[in-house]
């Protein structure tokens, strides 16, 4: 019973102190890459905190969202889908966001793929940089105290940016322009969550 309460009440304390504002911030940086939009989906959605954000931000008034899991205390109306094939036709929306997804994804080629099929003009990824041994440890720890919340599996994939580079273009894509180092966490998270091994990307499709 104690080490229950101790638990919520840690994973309350990172909640607050870590995830809001490094939504905050995740959200400013990809609306900086969007511009305006009419349209917007987000990948991996999660509640749709960040969707709606993003989607006011950029102007959107076509919103929609799709998750493998569906939470129950989701804001908006997520599409539930298999995590490798979206349920849209090609180009159906303007623009497509994807935070901290790709590594979580059993293919993540396969899932760019998607996201640039259905995006009419561009992309918007937040994910990590891996540089070696000890950053994909120290990405794993990250993933596993900022999902346990939520139960979402952490694999421990993480990619260098040169495989980005290349998943990107061989997905059908070109990296536009790149915030990084990408500050999302404050002390004591910044410890861990360097911003070298944090960033945004504006990607457009190559037609």
């Amino acid at each position: 019973m104690i080490f229950d309460a101790l638990k919520r009440a840690a994973l309350e304390y990172h909640h607050r102190t870590s995830r809001i504002p490094c939504g905050e911030r995740v959200t400013a940086s990809l609306a900086r890459h969007l511009g305006r939009a009419a349209s917007l989906l987000d990948v991996g959605c999660g509640d749709g905190v960040n969707l709606t954000r993003l989607a006011a931000e950029c102007g959107a008034t076509k919103v929609a969202g799709v998750d493998v899991l569906v939470r129950p205390n989701a804001v908006i109306d997520v599409v539930p889908y298999d995590g490798l094939h979206l349920p849209f036709p090609d180009r159906s929306f303007e623009a497509v966001s994807i935070i901290d997804v790709l590594h979580h994804c059993t293919d993540a080629r396969q899932v760019l793929r998607e996201v640039l099929r259905v995006a009419d003009r561009v992309v918007v990824i937040k994910d990590h940089f891996a540089f070696g041994p000890v950053t994909d440890k120290m990405l794993y720890l990250m993933d596993i105290a900022g999902n346990a919340k939520d139960g979402i599996p952490s694999p421990g994939t993480y990619f260098h940016p040169r495989q980005w580079v290349e998943m990107i273009t061989e997905a059908g894509g070109r990296v536009d322009t790149i915030d990084w180092p990408l500050k999302t966490h404050d002390l004591p998270w910044r410890l861990v969550g360097w911003p070298e091994l944090q960033f945004t990307a504006k990607v457009v499709p190559v037609r």
